[in-house]
């Protein structure tokens, strides 16, 4: 007679996994109330009377504001009214939901629509009803299946709840779907995952059932993980599951491996949590000794180079006065001396993480990056990844960012930020719609792309003193005066109206100067130089031609105010001195920066510090032969 099976739950497993190492403890995020308050909201959007069904009509499925508005108004805002009490100190977290709750819409609103488009779901205006909607997705979705292993006493059947069930669009194969409102624990859930994959692969198709991880922490990022990518998991989770059930006939000990991958993973990205609060404690003591009264205004932050933390001056305390004490906090502490600043209205504490740092792998910025449009291509360059996770980018299209200054000293990561910025651009578009210019005179920094189909023509790459960068500039003269003239004819502004209006490509050129000091260097060509770069940065922006100067020694000589007032985004690395800083940002704090691709990014009066991302050698070679 065969055994009965003995029930495991997917929880249960995850909160054995969650037990295996101290350090999921620390995790930082949101609270489980803004998750429970999160996935109600989405389960609700997807189901019951409240759905989307219930508001969105076939003209305004692609407004995702429309759904926003009506979750917040049916489903969240009761339930923030309910918790009122509970989150009168809870600020931040609030927003974090709320910022999350928008890209969730979002993502649904794209979702809808993909499925429309592929005539999965339609819209009656007759009937005032959808059709196909109960196909396309389901919520809170029971799973169950049963595992034995010749070796088990019984088998073990394991069973869960997924957040959703839905059909891709995109492959039309089902897939289940995890809802992340946090960013600290992926080994853990991508352990989740594994067991959920198994779940909803059926027993004699192992190829079969994706997982998506969809994680708000609080903006989107969506992965797809296949059952190759995750099959290495799930044996060890399996014989876990056995000793869970106690079934297993053989000693059957926790997975070690899988805890120390699991482990290594986390701890790159907390530091230990009393260590943190430590730290901040003696912050606000150091302060105090100078008679400067402050208290902590939220929670530390662990980004992938420094801890953030964010406090609140006292009544009558001057904020300039703390500004200054950023040396005396470094030596009372023992460490590099912060830097202190007011970021968002917030007065904060950047100290560093030297023994710990992290760095940003190109795959994370790859990950946001848009698909290829033949016709319109793209002009955004990501510039790094805040402490929120999130990827930072701008719009060189965009009238108040169409050139950019980079400022950094050697080891500082700038000519890893330059090959970054132009890796993205390849990636995300064709030769049809952006052509490059690059400037090297090391000689070693483009090298990879002298053979790009990319390179504007021959000649492209310009190797000084071997090649003419006058020259150079004056054909992107000439060129940005020819395309007006063409403008002009098909009474179009600028290039994105002329695509538009006459449904041709032309592309966008991108001019890289790196070491512009170096080409500056020569006096008699300097005026001549300055001249080009001036009229470009004043007039080149709609013609779809754009500058990006890059030098080791942004000082007064190389970066005259006449190019400064054309060079409206500054990337500024670590500088040798605080006057070279000043130069780059106009403000101090460039030379405490730590090298390696902590940067910070200027647009106006604003300013953030991001992490850059790195581009190891062979995804470089592999990108920039595309």
């Amino acid at each position: 007679m065969r055994p009965q099976p003995v029930n495991v739950s997917v929880s249960l497993l995850r909160e054995e996994l969650w037990q295996a190492s101290s350090c999921f403890r620390n995790a930082e995020g949101p609270s489980a109330m803004m998750g429970g308050l999160f996935h109600r909201t989405i389960e609700r959007l997807l189901t019951g009377d409240s759905r989307w069904t219930s508001i969105l009509t076939g003209q305004d499925l692609a407004d995702h504001l429309t759904l926003r508005r009506h979750a917040y108004e049916r489903i969240l805002g009761p339930q923030l009214t309910q918790h009122e009490a509970a989150l009168k100190e809870s600020g931040r977290q609030v927003l974090w939901l709320w910022t999350a709750l928008d890209e969730a819409c979002h993502w649904l609103s794209n979702l809808l629509q993909a499925a429309r488009d592929q005539g999965w779901i339609g819209y009656d205006p007759e009937g005032g009803c959808w059709t196909g909607a109960d196909r396309l997705i389901a919520s809170e979705q029971p799973l169950s299946r049963e595992f034995h292993k010749p070796h088990w006493r019984a088998p073990v059947r394991i069973s869960g709840v997924a957040d959703a069930i839905l059909r891709d669009p995109k492959t039309g194969r089902w897939c289940c779907v995890e809802f992340k409102l946090n960013d600290g624990l992926e080994p853990l859930d991508l352990c989740q995952a594994a067991m959920y994959r198994l779940l909803i692969t059926a027993e004699d198709k192992d190829n079969d059932g994706d997982i998506a991880l969809v994680r708000f922490a609080p903006e989107r990022r969506e992965r797809v993980l296949t059952a190759a990518q995750l099959k290495p998991a799930t044996d060890e989770l399996l014989n876990l599951a056995a000793r869970l059930a106690g079934v297993a006939t053989t000693a059957s000990h926790r997975p070690a491996a899988l805890d120390e991958k699991m482990k290594e993973g986390i701890r790159r990205k907390i530091q230990d949590r009393t260590v943190i609060v430590n730290l901040e404690k003696q912050i606000i003591s150091v302060l105090e000794s100078f008679g400067l009264q402050t208290s902590s205004a939220g929670d530390p932050i662990v980004g992938p180079t420094f801890v953030r933390f964010s406090l609140k001056p006292g009544r009558a305390v001057p904020v300039k006065k703390i500004l200054n004490r950023d040396e005396d906090i470094g030596v009372q502490l023992g460490v590099e001396p912060p830097i202190v600043q007011v970021e968002d209205g917030v007065l904060v504490v950047d100290v560093s993480r030297r023994e710990q740092r992290e760095f940003v792998p190109f795959s994370r910025i790859n990950e946001t990056l848009p698909a290829v449009d033949p016709l319109n291509g793209c002009s955004k360059i990501p510039l790094g990844v805040d402490l929120n996770g999130k990827v930072r980018s701008i719009d060189l299209s965009a009238s108040e960012s169409p050139h950019v200054l980079v400022a950094g000293t050697a080891g500082s990561g700038k000519t890893e930020w330059l090959r970054a910025a132009i890796a993205s651009l390849v990636l995300t578009n064709t030769p049809d719609t952006l052509r490059l210019v690059l400037v090297d005179p090391k000689h070693v920094g483009f090298t990879d792309l002298a053979e790009s189909r990319f390179l504007l023509h021959e000649r492209a790459l310009v190797l000084p003193p071997d090649g003419s960068l006058i020259e150079q500039l004056s054909l992107l003269v000439d060129e940005m005066e020819r395309r007006y003239r063409e403008f002009q004819l098909e009474r179009a502004d600028d290039l994105s109206m002329w695509r538009a209006k006459t449904g041709r490509s032309m592309p966008r050129i991108v001019c890289f100067i790196d070491e512009f000091a170096d080409v500056m260097a020569d006096t008699t060509q300097r005026k001549l130089l300055e001249d080009r770069v001036v009229r470009l940065g004043a007039k080149a922006r709609a013609a779809g031609i754009h500058l990006i100067l890059a030098t080791q020694y942004p000082d007064a000589k190389t970066v005259s105010s006449r190019l400064q007032a054309n060079l409206s985004v500054r990337v500024c690395l670590r500088t040798t001195t605080w006057q070279q800083s000043m130069v780059a940002l106009k403000r101090r704090g460039a030379e405490r920066l730590l090298g390696k691709g902590d940067l910070f990014y200027s647009l106006g009066d604003r300013l953030w510090r991001l992490q850059s991302a790195y581009l190891t050698e062979s995804d470089r070679r592999r990108i920039f032969q595309l």
